[in-house]
């Protein structure tokens, strides 16, 4: 009986996750479709998805020139929008940026990859990360970083494939933001033309 119990909270604890990530795929789609700026969509779903994970950190890289990365949208300080940062500090992202794969790291602590910059971990009380590359066609233009602390859910397989969706809808949203963005530009530099008779 009592087995039974564990699997039934085991499945709803699962079916209330999954709600919740739908309901937080509709809340980003609405937030971003009402803005045309990237900046503004960018800290919106990073924002979005601090909240649905209660997550210590959530941030959004985009690529720069000459193999830059900046931070450009943080859940936990808006007002950081355009940081260059050092990918040494963070093997995770670098790994993401060249491989242009997701890296999914359930325990850091104990991830031969973060040998050097486990003192650093240890202070900030990481437990898991996923980092998820925004990509464009063949190009990763960018990524995004989630982070919990060790007393936190740590993250699941479901919750890297939320996170995979949420990086194609960024990509597009990107894309859509650089047209709206590039025509702005065009309209404003074209001369005004004579205006014409609606009736020829």
């Amino acid at each position: 009986m009592s087995d039974d119990i564990a699997r039934l909270e085991a499945r709803l604890t699962e079916l209330t996750g999954e709600r919740d990530r739908l309901i937080a795929v509709v809340e980003i789609l609405q937030e971003i479709s009402a803005s045309l700026h990237f900046v503004d969509i960018l800290q919106a779903i990073s924002r979005k998805l601090g909240e649905t994970f209660g997550l210590d950190r959530c941030s959004i890289f985009l690529a720069g020139e000459r193999d830059e990365v900046r931070l450009v949208a943080s859940y936990e300080d808006p007002s950081i929008r355009n940081l260059v940062v050092d990918l040494d500090r963070y093997p995770e992202l670098k790994k993401a940026f060249e491989s242009g794969e997701t890296v999914f790291v359930a325990d850091a602590m104990n991830d031969p990859m973060f040998h050097s910059v486990r003192d650093e971990l240890n202070m900030r009380n990481v437990r898991s990360i996923i980092v998820v590359p925004i990509r464009w066609r063949q190009d990763t233009i960018g990524a995004i970083f989630l982070r919990t602390e060790r007393d936190a859910t740590p993250f699941s397989d479901a919750d890297v494939r939320f996170c995979q969706v949420i990086a194609d809808i960024t990509a597009k949203a990107l894309r859509n933001a650089h047209r709206f963005e590039s025509l702005n530009r065009a309209s404003a530099h074209q001369p005004e033309q004579p205006s014409r008779c609606a009736l020829g």
